[in-house]
C-alpha cells in the first residue's frame, strides 16, 4: 500500500505456487523489469535450448517503441545483453517516436478530461484519419492529437482524394467507360500513344516518379516523407490535372482525347490507391472495389492482395515535370495578379505577361501556354523577360534598423540606394541575399522595396519571377465575361433544382441592355456549357426552377426546366 511494485517493497509480496502450494519469493537475480526485458531476444526464442531456431530470428529486423524512457532503459538493456552474449546488435532497424498529447499540447489524463480513448476516436474520427494523422507526422516531435486535427486531415487530404475518385466514377458511369476501354499504357520502353496530351504525359510521369519515391521512403522507414509526397501528388492531381482536364470528360471534341483522359486518370488512381493501401487501408479498399474489383473479374479481390506498383522508366519525363512546375508557379503568380486587379475570375482578360529567370524556362513557355491560358482565363501568354520589366522599384533604407547601426553614415547609404539598380536590389532582398552597397553590406530586411506596376497591368512577383495580367477589358471581353457569369448562375440553379449533371434542360434568360446583347452573341456557348437544348431570350419558363439577380447593375431572370 502506497509503494511502487519495485525493490525493496516487492520483496514483501509472496505468491503461492499453484503446483506445490509453497510460498514463492521474488527471484533475487532480477534487478528490475527493464533488465529482465533486455533478454527477451534470447528468452522467448529458445536461445539456451534450440540455438538453430533462435538464429533464424536473430537479430530482429525492426523494433518500435516510444523513445521517452526506452533509450535509457529497454533499448539500452537489449543492446547490453546482446553485446554481452553475442557481440552484435539485437535489431537491424529502430523506429521510435515521441509522445502523443492533446490538441493544446497538454498531457492526456483521464482526471483532466482530455484523454481520448481509441474506440471513441475510431467511431468519431475514423481509423484512416487516425492512421494518416500518425503517418504524416514527424515522429521525433510530440503529436498533438484530437478531433480538430482529425478534421483538418480529412479536409486537406482525404476529402480531395475522395473527390477525385468521385469525379472519375461519376463521369465514367455516365459515359459507360470501363477499364476495357482504356488506352494502352506501356509497361516497358514503349512510348505513349499520340492522343495523350502534355497534361496526360505529365501526370503519368509524376505517377511513376511517385512510385519510385514512395518505395524508397518505405524501404527506409521514412513513413512521414512518403505521406508528404502522397499529399503533394494528390494536390497536383486534383488542383492541376483534373481541374485543367475537366472539360475533356464531358465536352471533349474528340473520342480519342476523352478516352486518353479517362485512361490517364484511371491509371493514376489505381496506382495511387495501391501506394495508399498501407496508410489508409479502408479508403483504399473502397476505391479498389469500385474502380477495379467490381469491373475486372481477373483482378485481385482486394487492394491488399494486389502487387505493389513498379515504376516504368520510359514514362518518366523530368523535363516535362520541370515545365509543369514552372506553369504551376506562373499560374499562382497570375492568380495573385488577378486578385490585385479585382476583376472576377470568370472575366476573360487579353493576356498574361511573364518574366522568367532561365533560358530553358523561356523555351518552355510555348509548351505550357495553353495550360496557363486555361487556368487564368486569358487569351494569350507573352514573354517579356529582359524587355525592361513589368514593375518599377523604389528602394529606401529601413530607418529603424539602419539608423542605430550606422548613425551619420545613413545619408551616404540613402544616396547609394538612390543611385543603385533598384530592380537588382529588390531581387536580392526578395531572395533573402545580402546587398553589397559601396563599403556597406546590408541585410535584406534593412531595405524597403516599393513596387509599382506598369500602367494597365496588375503585377505579382516572387523570387525573380513576375506575372502580370492586362486590366483593360474590351467590350468583346466583357460580353464573354457576362456569358460566363450567367452560365455560373445556371449551373448553381441546376444543382439546387436537383438535376443530374447529364440532364438536358430548356433555358430562358430575361435581360436587357448589355447583358442581353452579350448573351445573344454567346448563345451557343451558354447552351453548350449548361446542356440546354434551347435558349430563349424572350419568354420565361413557368414550370421549372427560377432565379433573379443583378449583373453589372442590370436585372437578370433565369428559368429552366428538365427535358424528359
Amino acid at each position: 500500500e502506497g509503494h511502487s511494485p519495485h525493490r525493496p517493497w516487492i520483496d514483501a509480496v509472496k505468491i503461492a505456487c499453484s503446483d506445490c502450494g509453497s510460498t514463492v519469493s521474488r527471484i533475487p537475480d532480477v534487478g528490475n523489469a527493464w533488465l529482465d526485458a533486455g533478454i527477451v531476444s534470447f528468452s522467448t526464442l529458445g536461445y539456451r535450448h534450440d540455438r538453430e531456431h533462435w538464429a533464424q530470428w536473430y537479430p530482429a529486423k525492426w523494433i518500435s517503441e516510444s523513445f521517452p524512457g526506452q533509450f535509457r532503459n529497454w533499448f539500452y538493456s537489449l543492446i547490453t545483453m546482446s553485446v554481452a552474449l553475442e557481440g552484435k546488435p539485437p535489431t537491424e532497424s529502430v523506429f521510435s517516436y515521441a509522445l502523443m498529447r492533446d490538441e493544446n499540447g497538454e498531457e492526456m489524463h483521464k482526471s483532466k478530461g482530455n484523454a481520448i480513448w481509441f474506440e471513441d476516436a475510431a467511431e468519431k474520427m475514423g481509423v484512416d484519419v487516425m492512421r494518416w494523422t500518425f503517418a504524416r507526422h514527424n515522429p521525433a516531435s510530440n503529436l498533438n492529437f484530437g478531433y480538430g486535427a482529425g478534421d483538418e486531415v480529412r479536409r486537406q487530404f482525404l476529402i480531395p482524394l475522395w473527390n477525385i475518385f468521385s469525379f472519375f466514377t461519376t463521369y465514367a458511369s455516365l459515359d459507360g467507360w470501363t477499364a476495357d476501354d482504356s488506352e494502352h499504357l506501356p509497361g516497358s520502353e514503349e512510348s505513349l500513344p499520340e492522343q495523350f496530351t502534355e497534361l496526360d504525359r505529365w501526370i503519368i510521369s509524376e505517377t511513376n516518379q511517385l512510385v519510385s519515391r514512395i518505395t524508397e521512403y518505405m524501404e527506409g522507414w521514412r513513413v512521414e516523407y512518403a505521406a508528404q509526397a502522397l499529399e503533394q501528388y494528390v494536390d497536383g492531381l486534383s488542383n492541376w490535372y483534373v481541374r485543367l482536364s475537366r472539360r475533356r470528360f464531358w465536352k471533349s471534341e474528340s473520342d480519342a482525347d476523352k478516352s486518353a483522359a479517362y485512361s490517364t486518370l484511371h491509371y493514376s488512381l489505381t496506382t495511387l490507391i495501391r501506394l495508399l493501401a498501407p496508410f489508409v487501408p479502408f479508403v483504399a479498399e473502397q476505391m479498389w472495389q469500385k474502380l477495379v474489383a467490381d469491373v475486372d473479374g481477373d483482378a485481385p479481390d482486394s487492394v491488399h492482395l494486389a502487387d505493389w506498383p513498379a515504376a516504368v522508366p520510359s514514362l518518366i519525363d523530368e523535363d516535362l515535370s520541370r515545365q509543369t512546375q514552372l506553369a504551376i508557379r506562373l499560374a499562382s503568380l497570375g492568380r495573385s495578379a488577378r486578385a490585385q486587379s479585382k476583376l472576377k475570375v470568370r472575366q476573360p482578360l487579353a493576356e498574361l505577361l511573364v518574366e522568367v529567370r532561365h533560358d530553358w524556362e523561356r523555351d518552355a513557355l510555348p509548351v505550357i501556354e495553353q495550360q496557363l491560358s486555361d487556368e487564368l482565363n486569358v487569351k494569350g501568354v507573352r514573354d517579356v523577360s529582359g524587355s525592361g520589366g513589368l514593375l518599377s522599384f523604389v528602394v529606401k533604407p529601413e530607418l529603424r534598423s539602419l539608423g542605430p547601426k550606422y548613425g551619420k553614415q545613413l545619408g551616404e547609404i540613402r544616396q547609394l540606394l538612390a543611385d543603385a539598380d533598384a530592380a537588382g536590389i529588390a531581387q536580392k532582398a526578395e531572395s533573402g541575399q545580402q546587398i553589397e552597397l559601396g563599403d556597406f553590406t546590408l541585410e535584406p530586411e534593412e531595405v524597403l522595396v516599393e513596387r509599382h506596376a506598369a500602367e494597365g497591368y496588375a503585377v505579382a512577383t516572387d523570387a525573380g519571377y513576375t506575372a502580370a495580367v492586362s486590366t483593360e477589358v474590351t467590350p468583346e471581353l466583357r460580353a464573354e465575361g457576362v456569358a460566363r457569369e450567367v452560365v455560373h448562375v445556371v449551373q448553381n440553379l441546376r444543382k439546387s433544382a436537383g438535376l443530374d449533371i447529364s440532364d438536358r434542360i430548356r433555358l430562358a434568360v430575361t435581360a436587357s441592355g448589355g447583358v442581353r446583347d452579350a448573351l445573344a452573341a454567346h448563345e451557343a456557348y451558354v447552351a453548350q456549357e449548361t446542356l440546354a437544348v434551347s435558349v430563349s431570350l424572350e419568354d420565361e419558363i413557368s414550370d421549372g426552377a427560377s432565379e433573379a439577380f443583378d449583373l453589372d447593375g442590370e436585372p437578370v431572370a433565369i428559368s429552366l426546366a428538365k427535358v424528359e
